[in-house]
């Protein structure tokens, strides 16, 4: 019964700003929790790559050693 009181024009203009400023604000949550997830993702997979050379590194010492 309140919003009777209120008129069309200010709940129209109240409609245009929660657009305006709520669409952009989801919007940019939504890109920023997608790059975080990339950066996150980007980082363990060069933890393993660092991991699985260090790994082929020691491995491949150890050969060379046992040649000799």
């Amino acid at each position: 019964m309140a919003l009777a009181l209120v008129s069309t024009e200010f709940l129209t203009a109240v409609g245009l700003l929660v657009v305006l400023v709520g669409v952009p604000l989801f919007v940019l949550a939504v890109i920023a929790v997608v790059t975080g997830y990339i950066q996150h993702d980007t980082e363990q997979y060069l933890e393993e790559l660092e991991t699985a050379e260090g790994v082929e590194a020691a491995d491949g010492s150890e050969l060379a050693d046992d040649r000799r």
